[in-house]
Protein backbone atom coordinates (compact mmCIF):
# COMPACT_ATOMS: atom_id res chain seq x y z
CA UNK A 1 0.00 0.00 0.00
CA UNK A 2 2.89 2.35 0.65
CA UNK A 3 4.00 2.12 -2.97
CA UNK A 4 0.52 2.72 -4.30
CA UNK A 5 -0.13 5.68 -1.97
CA UNK A 6 1.72 7.87 -4.45
CA UNK A 7 -1.20 7.28 -6.82
CA UNK A 8 -3.88 8.44 -4.38
CA UNK A 9 -5.56 11.76 -5.19
CA UNK A 10 -4.12 14.81 -3.43
CA UNK A 11 -6.35 16.53 -0.90
CA UNK A 12 -7.65 19.33 -3.18
CA UNK A 13 -8.64 16.74 -5.78
CA UNK A 14 -10.22 14.54 -3.13
CA UNK A 15 -12.21 17.50 -1.81
CA UNK A 16 -13.49 18.27 -5.29
CA UNK A 17 -14.70 14.75 -6.04
CA UNK A 18 -16.24 14.29 -2.58
CA UNK A 19 -18.03 17.63 -2.93
CA UNK A 20 -19.53 16.34 -6.16
CA UNK A 21 -20.50 13.05 -4.49
CA UNK A 22 -22.21 14.85 -1.60
CA UNK A 23 -23.62 17.50 -3.92
CA UNK A 24 -22.25 20.31 -1.75
CA UNK A 25 -20.96 22.51 -4.58
CA UNK A 26 -22.18 26.04 -4.03
CA UNK A 27 -23.32 25.30 -0.48
CA UNK A 28 -20.24 26.27 1.43
CA UNK A 29 -18.16 23.43 0.07
CA UNK A 30 -16.62 20.38 1.66
CA UNK A 31 -13.40 20.34 3.63
CA UNK A 32 -11.21 17.29 4.21
CA UNK A 33 -10.03 17.43 7.82
CA UNK A 34 -8.11 14.17 8.10
CA UNK A 35 -7.03 11.21 5.97
CA UNK A 36 -5.94 7.88 7.44
CA UNK A 37 -5.10 4.63 5.71
CA UNK A 38 -7.77 2.13 6.67
CA UNK A 39 -6.80 -0.81 8.88
CA UNK A 40 -9.30 -2.84 6.87
CA UNK A 41 -7.26 -4.71 4.29
CA UNK A 42 -8.47 -5.07 0.70
CA UNK A 43 -6.86 -5.66 -2.68
CA UNK A 44 -6.79 -1.88 -3.20
CA UNK A 45 -5.69 1.03 -0.97
CA UNK A 46 -8.42 2.49 1.24
CA UNK A 47 -8.66 5.52 3.47
CA UNK A 48 -10.98 6.76 6.18
CA UNK A 49 -11.53 10.41 5.30
CA UNK A 50 -12.98 12.83 7.84
CA UNK A 51 -14.91 15.62 6.15
CA UNK A 52 -16.65 18.78 7.23
CA UNK A 53 -19.88 19.32 5.33
CA UNK A 54 -21.96 22.49 5.03
CA UNK A 55 -23.54 23.37 8.37
CA UNK A 56 -20.32 22.36 10.15
CA UNK A 57 -21.39 18.71 10.14
CA UNK A 58 -18.59 16.14 10.30
CA UNK A 59 -18.71 12.72 8.71
CA UNK A 60 -16.28 9.89 8.03
CA UNK A 61 -16.14 8.36 4.57
CA UNK A 62 -14.54 5.09 3.49
CA UNK A 63 -12.71 5.70 0.19
CA UNK A 64 -11.27 2.99 -2.05
CA UNK A 65 -8.90 3.78 -4.93
CA UNK A 66 -7.60 1.83 -7.91
CA UNK A 67 -4.27 3.69 -7.48
CA UNK A 68 -2.77 2.20 -10.62
CA UNK A 69 -3.20 -1.38 -9.38
CA UNK A 70 -4.24 -3.70 -12.18
CA UNK A 71 -4.45 -6.97 -10.25
CA UNK A 72 -7.58 -8.85 -11.35
CA UNK A 73 -6.91 -12.32 -9.93
CA UNK A 74 -7.02 -13.89 -13.40
CA UNK A 75 -10.31 -12.13 -14.10
CA UNK A 76 -11.82 -12.87 -10.69
CA UNK A 77 -11.74 -9.29 -9.38
CA UNK A 78 -13.05 -6.21 -11.12
CA UNK A 79 -11.57 -3.36 -9.09
CA UNK A 80 -13.14 -0.14 -7.74
CA UNK A 81 -14.69 0.87 -11.08
CA UNK A 82 -16.50 -2.46 -11.30
CA UNK A 83 -17.51 -2.32 -7.64
CA UNK A 84 -18.98 1.14 -8.19
CA UNK A 85 -21.20 -0.30 -10.92
CA UNK A 86 -22.26 -3.13 -8.59
CA UNK A 87 -23.39 -0.60 -5.99
CA UNK A 88 -25.21 1.56 -8.51
CA UNK A 89 -26.79 -1.10 -10.71
CA UNK A 90 -27.40 -3.98 -8.28
CA UNK A 91 -27.19 -3.15 -4.58
CA UNK A 92 -28.90 0.24 -4.47
CA UNK A 93 -31.96 -0.83 -6.51
CA UNK A 94 -32.50 -3.93 -4.36
CA UNK A 95 -32.46 -2.00 -1.12
CA UNK A 96 -30.88 -4.54 1.23
CA UNK A 97 -28.58 -3.37 4.01
CA UNK A 98 -25.23 -2.30 2.57
CA UNK A 99 -22.96 0.66 3.28
CA UNK A 100 -24.33 3.76 1.56
CA UNK A 101 -22.46 4.46 -1.66
CA UNK A 102 -22.06 8.23 -1.79
CA UNK A 103 -20.59 8.11 -5.26
CA UNK A 104 -17.40 7.64 -7.19
CA UNK A 105 -15.62 8.44 -10.38
CA UNK A 106 -13.80 6.74 -13.23
CA UNK A 107 -11.30 8.73 -15.28
CA UNK A 108 -11.95 7.76 -18.90
CA UNK A 109 -8.41 8.59 -19.98
CA UNK A 110 -6.34 6.99 -17.23
CA UNK A 111 -8.82 4.38 -16.03
CA UNK A 112 -8.20 5.48 -12.44
CA UNK A 113 -11.25 4.94 -10.24
CA UNK A 114 -12.41 5.60 -6.71
CA UNK A 115 -15.56 5.14 -4.69
CA UNK A 116 -16.83 6.67 -1.46
CA UNK A 117 -18.81 4.54 0.98
CA UNK A 118 -20.42 4.97 4.37
CA UNK A 119 -17.91 4.29 7.13
CA UNK A 120 -19.12 1.93 9.86
CA UNK A 121 -16.69 2.66 12.72
CA UNK A 122 -17.71 -0.01 15.21
CA UNK A 123 -18.56 -2.79 12.77
CA UNK A 124 -16.97 -6.23 13.13
CA UNK A 125 -16.85 -9.22 10.83
CA UNK A 126 -19.70 -11.63 11.45
CA UNK A 127 -17.26 -14.38 12.42
CA UNK A 128 -16.24 -12.41 15.52
CA UNK A 129 -19.87 -12.12 16.60
CA UNK A 130 -21.09 -15.61 15.76
CA UNK A 131 -22.35 -16.16 19.31
CA UNK A 132 -24.67 -13.19 18.78
CA UNK A 133 -26.24 -14.78 15.72
CA UNK A 134 -24.27 -12.75 13.18
CA UNK A 135 -23.23 -15.75 11.07
CA UNK A 136 -26.81 -16.96 10.73
CA UNK A 137 -27.90 -13.39 9.93
CA UNK A 138 -25.27 -13.29 7.17
CA UNK A 139 -26.63 -16.55 5.76
CA UNK A 140 -30.15 -15.11 5.73
CA UNK A 141 -28.94 -11.92 4.04
CA UNK A 142 -27.20 -13.71 1.19
CA UNK A 143 -30.11 -16.13 0.78
CA UNK A 144 -32.49 -13.23 0.26
CA UNK A 145 -30.01 -11.51 -2.06
CA UNK A 146 -29.75 -14.62 -4.23
CA UNK A 147 -33.53 -14.92 -4.35
CA UNK A 148 -33.90 -11.30 -5.45
CA UNK A 149 -31.17 -11.53 -8.11
CA UNK A 150 -32.06 -14.92 -9.56
CA UNK A 151 -31.72 -15.20 -13.33
CA UNK A 152 -32.99 -17.86 -15.70
CA UNK A 153 -30.18 -17.59 -18.24
CA UNK A 154 -31.11 -14.19 -19.64
CA UNK A 155 -28.77 -11.41 -18.58
CA UNK A 156 -30.80 -8.29 -19.37
CA UNK A 157 -29.58 -5.27 -17.44
CA UNK A 158 -26.73 -7.21 -15.76
CA UNK A 159 -25.08 -8.36 -18.98
CA UNK A 160 -22.03 -6.28 -18.05
CA UNK A 161 -21.29 -8.47 -15.03
CA UNK A 162 -18.72 -11.23 -14.99
CA UNK A 163 -20.04 -14.78 -15.19
CA UNK A 164 -18.60 -18.00 -13.81
CA UNK A 165 -18.58 -20.19 -16.90
CA UNK A 166 -17.07 -23.62 -17.44
CA UNK A 167 -14.07 -21.86 -18.94
CA UNK A 168 -13.71 -19.76 -15.79
CA UNK A 169 -13.78 -22.78 -13.46
CA UNK A 170 -11.43 -24.83 -15.61
CA UNK A 171 -8.97 -21.95 -15.74
CA UNK A 172 -8.37 -22.45 -12.02
CA UNK A 173 -7.95 -26.18 -12.55
CA UNK A 174 -5.31 -25.63 -15.23
CA UNK A 175 -3.48 -23.11 -13.07
CA UNK A 176 -3.55 -25.51 -10.12
CA UNK A 177 -1.98 -28.26 -12.22
CA UNK A 178 0.66 -25.85 -13.46
CA UNK A 179 1.40 -24.65 -9.92
CA UNK A 180 1.76 -28.24 -8.71
CA UNK A 181 4.88 -28.55 -10.86
CA UNK A 182 6.71 -26.57 -8.15
CA UNK A 183 6.39 -29.59 -5.83
CA UNK A 184 9.31 -32.04 -5.60
CA UNK A 185 7.08 -34.94 -6.68
CA UNK A 186 3.85 -35.42 -8.57
CA UNK A 187 0.50 -36.05 -6.91
CA UNK A 188 -1.34 -38.67 -8.99
CA UNK A 189 -4.57 -38.14 -7.06
CA UNK A 190 -4.50 -34.42 -7.92
CA UNK A 191 -4.24 -35.22 -11.62
CA UNK A 192 -7.23 -37.55 -11.24
CA UNK A 193 -9.41 -34.89 -9.61
CA UNK A 194 -8.37 -32.37 -12.25
CA UNK A 195 -9.26 -34.82 -15.01
CA UNK A 196 -12.81 -35.11 -13.64
CA UNK A 197 -13.18 -31.43 -12.73
CA UNK A 198 -15.25 -30.39 -15.74
CA UNK A 199 -17.94 -32.93 -14.85
CA UNK A 200 -17.73 -32.11 -11.15
CA UNK A 201 -18.40 -28.44 -11.87
CA UNK A 202 -21.49 -29.22 -13.95
CA UNK A 203 -23.92 -28.56 -11.03
CA UNK A 204 -22.61 -24.99 -10.75
CA UNK A 205 -23.71 -24.28 -14.33
CA UNK A 206 -27.33 -25.31 -13.85
CA UNK A 207 -29.97 -22.59 -14.19
CA UNK A 208 -31.28 -20.61 -12.48
CA UNK A 209 -28.22 -18.71 -11.28
CA UNK A 210 -27.98 -15.56 -9.17
CA UNK A 211 -25.59 -12.71 -8.55
CA UNK A 212 -22.95 -13.83 -6.06
CA UNK A 213 -20.60 -11.79 -3.91
CA UNK A 214 -17.73 -14.06 -4.93
CA UNK A 215 -15.77 -13.91 -1.66
CA UNK A 216 -18.51 -14.00 0.96
CA UNK A 217 -16.13 -14.79 3.77
CA UNK A 218 -16.97 -13.67 7.33
CA UNK A 219 -14.35 -10.90 7.23
CA UNK A 220 -16.10 -9.40 4.19
CA UNK A 221 -19.48 -9.35 5.97
CA UNK A 222 -19.73 -6.70 8.65
CA UNK A 223 -22.19 -6.69 11.53
CA UNK A 224 -23.23 -3.23 12.67
CA UNK A 225 -26.01 -2.36 15.11
CA UNK A 226 -27.82 -5.62 14.53
CA UNK A 227 -27.64 -5.58 10.74
CA UNK A 228 -25.49 -7.31 8.13
CA UNK A 229 -23.39 -5.18 5.76
CA UNK A 230 -21.47 -7.14 3.11
CA UNK A 231 -18.51 -5.19 1.69
CA UNK A 232 -15.87 -5.61 -1.04
CA UNK A 233 -18.12 -6.36 -4.02
CA UNK A 234 -15.34 -6.24 -6.62
CA UNK A 235 -15.69 -10.01 -7.22
CA UNK A 236 -19.46 -10.04 -7.76
CA UNK A 237 -20.56 -12.22 -10.67
CA UNK A 238 -23.37 -14.28 -12.16
CA UNK A 239 -22.99 -17.76 -10.69
CA UNK A 240 -24.48 -20.44 -8.45
CA UNK A 241 -25.47 -19.03 -5.07
CA UNK A 242 -23.99 -22.02 -3.26
CA UNK A 243 -20.59 -20.42 -3.86
CA UNK A 244 -21.34 -17.75 -1.28
CA UNK A 245 -22.66 -20.10 1.38
CA UNK A 246 -19.60 -22.31 0.83
CA UNK A 247 -17.21 -19.44 1.59
CA UNK A 248 -19.28 -18.18 4.54
CA UNK A 249 -19.20 -21.57 6.28
CA UNK A 250 -15.65 -22.56 5.38
CA UNK A 251 -13.77 -23.97 8.41
CA UNK A 252 -16.74 -23.65 10.76
CA UNK A 253 -18.12 -26.40 12.97
CA UNK A 254 -20.71 -28.82 11.63
CA UNK A 255 -23.29 -27.28 13.94
CA UNK A 256 -22.65 -23.70 12.77
CA UNK A 257 -22.46 -24.79 9.14
CA UNK A 258 -25.80 -26.56 9.34
CA UNK A 259 -27.43 -23.60 11.09
CA UNK A 260 -26.23 -21.26 8.35
CA UNK A 261 -27.29 -23.63 5.57
CA UNK A 262 -30.76 -24.04 7.07
CA UNK A 263 -31.17 -20.26 7.43
CA UNK A 264 -29.93 -19.73 3.88
CA UNK A 265 -32.30 -22.29 2.40
CA UNK A 266 -35.33 -20.87 4.22
CA UNK A 267 -34.59 -17.40 2.87
CA UNK A 268 -33.48 -18.49 -0.58
CA UNK A 269 -36.35 -20.91 -1.23
CA UNK A 270 -39.32 -20.16 1.07
CA UNK A 271 -41.28 -22.89 -0.70
CA UNK A 272 -38.63 -25.50 0.09
CA UNK A 273 -34.98 -26.20 -0.87
CA UNK A 274 -34.23 -26.65 -4.54
CA UNK A 275 -33.20 -30.16 -5.58
CA UNK A 276 -29.48 -30.79 -5.93
CA UNK A 277 -28.35 -28.30 -3.28
CA UNK A 278 -25.82 -30.67 -1.69
CA UNK A 279 -24.20 -31.46 -5.05
CA UNK A 280 -23.87 -27.77 -5.85
CA UNK A 281 -22.46 -26.98 -2.40
CA UNK A 282 -19.81 -29.70 -2.74
CA UNK A 283 -18.94 -28.41 -6.21
CA UNK A 284 -18.64 -24.90 -4.76
CA UNK A 285 -16.27 -26.13 -2.06
CA UNK A 286 -14.25 -27.88 -4.76
CA UNK A 287 -14.08 -24.62 -6.72
CA UNK A 288 -12.57 -22.75 -3.78
CA UNK A 289 -9.84 -25.38 -3.45
CA UNK A 290 -8.80 -24.75 -7.03
CA UNK A 291 -9.40 -21.01 -6.67
CA UNK A 292 -6.83 -20.55 -3.92
CA UNK A 293 -4.36 -23.22 -5.02
CA UNK A 294 -4.34 -21.80 -8.54
CA UNK A 295 -3.70 -18.29 -7.29
CA UNK A 296 -0.16 -19.05 -6.07
CA UNK A 297 2.47 -20.00 -8.63
CA UNK A 298 5.10 -21.13 -6.14
CA UNK A 299 3.55 -23.58 -3.71
CA UNK A 300 6.78 -23.91 -1.76
CA UNK A 301 6.13 -20.46 -0.27
CA UNK A 302 2.34 -20.75 0.06
CA UNK A 303 1.42 -21.59 3.68
CA UNK A 304 -2.16 -22.51 2.77
CA UNK A 305 -1.11 -25.25 0.34
CA UNK A 306 -1.27 -28.28 2.71
CA UNK A 307 -4.75 -27.38 3.96
CA UNK A 308 -6.20 -26.81 0.49
CA UNK A 309 -4.62 -29.96 -0.90
CA UNK A 310 -5.98 -32.03 1.98
CA UNK A 311 -9.42 -30.49 1.50
CA UNK A 312 -9.30 -31.10 -2.25
CA UNK A 313 -8.35 -34.74 -1.75
CA UNK A 314 -11.17 -35.26 0.76
CA UNK A 315 -13.67 -33.74 -1.66
CA UNK A 316 -12.35 -36.01 -4.40
CA UNK A 317 -13.25 -39.00 -2.23
CA UNK A 318 -16.62 -37.52 -1.25
CA UNK A 319 -17.48 -36.83 -4.88
CA UNK A 320 -16.51 -40.36 -5.89
CA UNK A 321 -13.57 -39.75 -8.22
CA UNK A 322 -10.86 -41.08 -5.89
Amino acid sequence: MAASSRRLPDTPRLEAVLAAAFNTNGKGGLKVLKRELSPYSTSFPCEVVTCRLPGNKKTDVFCKYSAGIEYTGFGHRGGPAYELDVYREVLQPIGLSTPVCYGGQVDRKSGEAWLALEYLPEALGVGKLHRSGAMVAAAKWIGRFHRLTQTDGTVGRIGWMKAYTRQYYMGWVRRTLKCSSSLPRKLPWLETVCRHASDLFEPLLEQPLSIVHGEYYPHNVLYYRGQVYPVDWESAARAAGEIDIASLTEDWSAEMTQSCIAAYQRERWPEGPRAGFTRRLLAARLYFCFRWLGDHEDWSSYPGRPVWLQRLRSLGHELGVL
